[in-house]
């Protein structure tokens, strides 16, 4: 009976620490917007368009956020200066376009370690 009891704690116990790790895991990925960080950063678009989207030799995203077909166009390449990015997924785009989106707003990431699996800064 005792063994019992300590097997059904101890079964108890291993199922809540499990279920804390995935619940944690789960808090620690990025939404969309963070996700569409990360490529803004990888991909290097912040050396014409700014840190946070504020502009530079590329347009200001912090005014009016691009929709998801304007992105979808300009990754294409545009005249002007603007290169093609062909290795841009659907996923990225729709990624990138939640991150303009999200610029000014309270939900806005500003990490800058996008290759971290969870960014810390």
């Amino acid at each position: 009976m005792r063994i019992r009891v300590m097997f059904v704690r101890t079964a108890a116990g291993l199922g809540l620490i499990a279920g804390l790790l995935l619940s944690a895991r789960s808090a620690l990925t990025l939404d969309s917007a963070g996700e569409g960080r990360r490529v803004y950063l990888k991909q290097n678009c912040y050396g014409c368009h700014g840190g946070r989207g504020g502009g530079g030799m590329g347009p200001n995203f912090r005014g009016a956020a691009p929709d998801q077909a304007t992105v979808a166009a300009a990754v294409q390449g545009l005249p002007g200066g603007m290169p093609a990015y062909p290795g841009l997924t659907a996923t990225d785009i729709q990624n990138l376009t939640a991150y303009f989106q999200s610029l000014r707003t309270g939900a806005e990431p500003t990490f800058t370690r996008w290759w971290e699996a969870v960014p810390t800064r």
